[in-house]
This record gives C-alpha cells, structure tokens and sequence, in this order.
C-alpha cells in the first residue's frame, strides 16, 4: 500500500512527544504502534484493525467546546474524521475537518497555547462492523487537537452528514478523557467573557439582546387561589421567589434565572434583592407566560421552575437542560419526575402524577393517585413543575387551546398531550416541597431550620446540600432516551 500524507514518521514524531506529556497512556496506544510498525498507511481508513482519524477541540470565547451532531452515529463529538491525501499534517486533517463539517475556515482559529504540535487527547474507541461497506469491527484512533476561535465566526452544516451542533460547556463535554484535560489547562484557556461569579450576583447586567444558552424563567403571580401573594410569603428573612432564584443560580448549566411576574409589587420586591425581573401581561397559566419571556429575551433553551419550590435541587435544573439538547424529533418539551414513596403525598390532590410510557413519553397527568391500584401496587410518579423548551416549543404551546382535560385538571402539560404533542420526562432527584398553602410554608419553615441554616456545618456528612436539597448521585440517570 502506498503511504500518503501525513507520513509514518510525522504520526510517530506526534505521538511520542504527546506521550512525554502523557507517559501513562503509552499502553492504551499499543495497536497504534502495532500499525506503525507496518508497512500500511495509519491514515488509512482501509487500515485495521485500527487506524488514525484526527477531531478539533474548538473553544469560543464563553469557554464553551463545539459539538457535532453526526447522523452516522447519532452521537455529539468534536468535528473531525479520517485523513485526506492533501492533509500534510495531522492537524491539517482536523482543522479541514473543522471547516467541512462546520464552515469553519482555518482562518478563524489558532491552536491552543503549547499544543501547537502536540494534540490535546489522542483517543482509541471501538467501531461497530459495517457490512454495507464490507468493514469489520476496528478502532479508532483519534488525535484531538485543541483550537480557539479567535474570530466571530457562524457554525454552517454539511448537511449530508451533520444534523445539528452545539456549544457546550467544559464540564459537560462529551469526551470524559478531554473534560479531563481541559480541566487541568484553566491557566492557558481563553477567559470567559463574563465571568461565572458575576452571573451570580445579578443577572440584570446582561442585555436582552444577548442571546443567552439556556435560562430559568421563574413565572410569579399574587394571586394564589390557595395562598394568595405567596412569592413573597417569607422563609427566614427572604422571600420565596428569593430561594428559587438562588436555587437557579447554583445551577451549573445557566446563563442565569428571571422572574416573571404581572404583578408591581412582585416586581418591585426583584428590584430591591437584585433579581432580574420582567414585566409581562396576565397569562392562563405560567408556560404562556414563560412563552412571552421567550418572545423578549432570546434564548436557546428555556427552564420554568415553579416560584413556590424554595428546596428544587440545582442538579435537577441542570439534568432538565441536559435533557432539553437531547430531546427526541417531535418532542416539544422536558418535564422533571420523581419517585413517590409517601403515601400521603399520593393522595395530595395539590401534588400531580404522571404516567409515562416505556420510551419515557408522558402519558397522563392527574391530581388523582394514577394508575388505580387494582392488582399490583403500581409506582407512583411525581410530576415536577420544572420544565424545558426551546422557544419554538413556547410559541406552539400559545398557539394552542386548552383541552377539557387541562381545564379539569389544572395541569399545564396537559395541552401538548391532548394536542398529541410528546413531552418527554426526565428523572431526577430532588427532595424538594412546593409550598402550596400556608400549612406546606410552615412545614417548609421546620425543614429550612433542620437544613437550611445548619447544611453548612453538617450538610456534606448528611448528604444534604447548602440549598437545603438532597445531595445527588453522580450514578444516577440523567434522562431515560
């Protein structure tokens, strides 16, 4: 087989000064010295059973990576894939790559500071047998080299073999191996443009004309037939809506958290605690006013926690706006659940179940114990009043006309299912009480003295978190599809 650029030597030359870095990764990349060792290609994709493929680790100035939503493989990864006879060099194959996959031309980045000849990750992974391309099962053995985009550059899609792109967060990078590594080059990275600690203290410094990733929209109204100026009912020395918002801002995966309300005094209680607040019209239920949010202040993802859930763990807001980049086509949003292991809380009418199906659709929506227990026992589901849409998703749930079963019920979800629309639900933990009435704040005001105030001396051995919720498992699942 006649070798072609990049040459033997170059990929050995690449290889060796990245295991200088990287010493204790030498026995992972044994098949590649195997290849090296031939006389065949590396670059070659007919070489197996393993051959080289080169990816861009491309990060923007918010220190978000860019993720390609491969059709082949269903999977977002860095943009990247196999050597072309013009590609000199294996960071020629990745930037090309770059720029056929996602318009970006090479022009736009500069590799990372000290990785100019040395990739970030070189990564092996298995690849499923091909039979309509005659291929057995390989690896691949991929260089991942480091970028950052110095231009303000759009992302445009090679539609034949892309079907979507993101640009995600350092810590939710889908590669663990470079999740790993950026996390130990923080001093040579590029700084964000606003910086984390600043979207904590107020969100009302970014414009609306940013255009933000996802953000929690709190819908707040005075007029709680149960509890009637509720948002601003206190629990310790702050309000509700004031642990919802902080609740929001321990979130990992936001650009931040409004409240939307039609009420002045609800507005002028935000202006006062510094919370960013939004002035909108009387709506039928919180959804239609987080779709009016949606229409002013551009977004790519919307999260509607509920005003009255002070405890809402910040781990399930973030597994709902994971949720929300992965929903499946037809999908219009992602609605959190929760075991139900109290009985009391089954009968609660003020608590809503759900039913879901075996591919995690939402079914049904009661204030009624559902499934009736006639045989078995069944288990219990809670419906979580935290959601995730995109704004599109807003808009089509205006559109709509509440269905006799959302009237009966009171159940907001409950449009897009009589409407034939999917929502999708997504698991989480979350030890949380909403405060529906007076005697649920008042329970609510013994768990933030037992909690709330001592969390920070004792919380971590009690698997209790400073925000008063549940410390939740890493192992647990994310999202059901």
């Amino acid at each position: 087989m006649t070798s072609l650029p990049p040459s033997t030597g170059h990929v050995r030359t690449v290889t060796e000064a990245y295991l200088a870095r990287h010493p204790d990764e030498r026995a992972s990349l044994t098949m590649l010295f195997d290849v090296l060792a031939g006389t065949d290609d590396p670059t070659s994709r007919k070489t197996l059973p393993a051959h080289v493929t080169c990816s861009a680790i491309v990060i923007n100035g918010e220190r978000d990576v860019l993720h390609i939503l491969h059709k082949a493989s269903g999977k977002l990864l860095a943009p990247g894939g196999h050597n072309e006879p013009s590609d000199q060099r294996l960071r020629d194959a990745a930037l090309r790559e770059l720029h056929e996959e996602a318009g970006i031309p090479p022009s736009a980045v500069v590799p990372l500071v000290g990785h100019e000849d040395i990739p970030l990750d070189i990564d092996v992974h298995a690849i499923d047998a091909n039979p309509s391309k005659n291929e057995p099962a390989h690896h691949h053995v991929d260089f991942r080299w480091a970028f950052q985009l110095v231009t303000d550059q759009a992302v445009t899609l090679q539609e034949e073999e892309v079907d979507g792109y993101q640009w995600r967060p350092f810590a939710t990078t889908s590669s663990p191996t470079v999740r790993a590594k950026l996390a130990q080059l923080t001093s040579s990275l590029p700084q964000p443009d606003h910086q984390e600690d600043a979207v904590a203290a107020t969100t009302a410094r970014q414009t609306a004309a940013q255009r933000r990733r996802h953000i929690a929209v709190i819908p707040c109204r005075w007029g709680a037939s149960r509890f009637p100026g509720k948002p601003l009912a206190l629990l310790g020395d702050k309000p509700l809506l004031w642990h919802v918002h902080q609740r929001c801002l321990e979130a990992k995966r936001l650009d931040g958290a409004i409240v939307a309300t039609d009420d002045e005094r609800i507005e002028a209680a935000c202006r006062e605690l510094g919370i960013d607040c939004i002035r909108t019209g009387e709506h039928l239920t919180g959804t239609d006013r987080v779709a009016e949010v949606a229409e002013r202040l551009p977004a790519d993802g919307y999260i509607n926690v509920q005003g009255d859930e002070p405890f809402i763990s910040p781990t399930a807001i973030d597994d709902v706006s994971e949720a929300l980049l992965y929903t499946p086509p037809g999908t219009l949003a992602v609605n959190a659940y929760t075991e139900l292991v109290n009985v009391g809380a089954v009968l609660d009418h003020n608590v809503v179940k759900v039913v879901v199906t075996a591919g995690g659709e939402a079914m049904m929506f009661s204030r009624q114990p559902i499934p009736y227990p006639k045989g078995d026992r069944p288990k219990y589901l809670r419906q979580l009043g935290l959601y995730g849409f995109a704004g599109e998703a807003l808009q089509r749930f205006r559109q709509l006309q509440q269905g006799p079963l959302e009237r009966a019920e009171g159940v907001e979800m409950l449009r897009f299912v009589e409407h034939g629309h999917a929502v999708q639900m997504v698991p989480v933990v979350d030890d949380g009480v909403a405060v529906d009435t007076p005697e649920d704040l008042a329970r609510v005001e013994r768990l933030f003295d037992q909690y709330g105030r001592s969390a920070r001396t004792r919380g971590t051995d009690r698997g209790i978190t400073s925000s008063g919720t549940r410390a939740r498992s890493p192992e647990s699942s994310r999202y059901p599809f």
